[in-house]
């Protein structure tokens, strides 16, 4: 809402910049918030390996759940801050506006946002220099987000793998019914990686690889960003779609809305025992 970015590609370059002038305020300054912006996306990002990793330690039973108790879960916190900022300074340092990242997005930014691209605050992907040369800023820029996101989804791959694996093993003494619903939440779980693989990664990565193949086109590419805001409803409409405790639940407040006020006590009682077992599923 402050930094209101917004993206543009054109043939081999990318350009993120303040859409809103701030009277009163440097460019340089603004250059940092749009720059932050990107940083809050790799902690977003880095938050996911932290909400995984506790479904999957939970899901195991591993002692390692004690991080989250007490002053260690600063320890789980520090993660995904950290690496927020070390995003916001490989934004800061490979994508700082320069001179020929300027002249080669003068022209398409005055055509299509009537900007002049002297004052525009943000920063740039330009993939080539004038004889055709890679630029290693450009490279660093991409590459260095694109590995902080990699880092992440290598965890949760590695987590997701072996729990697959020790899946089997874990549920053979259990009830039918138990090893049913562990398995519905392994499912949602499965789901639940790739939803933020298509909406966040999969998005990036398109915006930060397309200025290399220096494609002949001027597009308004903001619209891709769109998508970083499907994710949190798909979470949780996964986990009400498979399981099937909470499918029940559900329609039993689509066939009975006054249940929400709680005049309807039957079909509260098919929630409680749904939160009940829920919890002793992943207890």
């Amino acid at each position: 809402m402050l930094v209101h970015p917004f993206y543009h590609s054109y043939n081999g370059g990318l350009i993120n910049f303040n859409m809103v002038r701030w009277t009163g305020w440097s460019e340089d300054w603004i250059t940092v918030l749009v720059a932050s912006y990107s940083g809050v996306y790799v902690s977003i990002v880095s938050f996911f390996t932290i909400l995984f990793l506790f479904r999957y330690w939970t899901m195991m039973r591993s002692q390692c759940l004690e991080f989250f108790k007490g002053w260690k879960i600063i320890i789980l916190v520090s993660w995904s801050f950290i690496f927020g900022v070390i995003g916001g300074g490989v934004v800061l340092y490979f994508g700082w506006i320069d001179d020929y990242s300027r002249d080669y997005m003068r022209a398409v930014m005055l055509e299509h946002y009537d900007l002049d691209v002297d004052h525009v605050s943000g920063y740039t992907v330009i993939a080539y220099d004038s004889f055709g040369n890679l630029r290693w800023n450009a490279f660093g820029f991409s590459f260095g987000i694109i590995f902080l996101m990699d880092i992440q989804f290598a965890i949760v791959g590695y987590c997701g793998f072996h729990m697959h694996f020790k899946m089997n093993d874990m549920l053979k003494n259990v009830s039918e019914a138990h090893r049913r619903l562990q398995k519905q939440f392994f499912k949602s779980l499965v789901f639940q990686i790739t939803s933020p693989t298509l909406t966040f990664y999969i998005p990036a990565v398109a915006i930060l690889t397309v200025p290399f193949l220096n494609l002949e086109w001027s597009l308004p590419t903001g619209l891709i960003v769109c998508s970083f805001s499907i994710y949190p409803p798909i979470d949780s409409l996964i986990l009400m779609l498979i399981v099937s405790d909470y499918r029940k639940a559900m329609k039993g407040i689509i066939k009975h809305p006054s249940n929400i006020f709680g005049t309807r006590p039957a079909t509260t009682a098919i929630m409680v025992t749904s939160h009940a077992v829920t919890k002793s599923a992943w207890f």
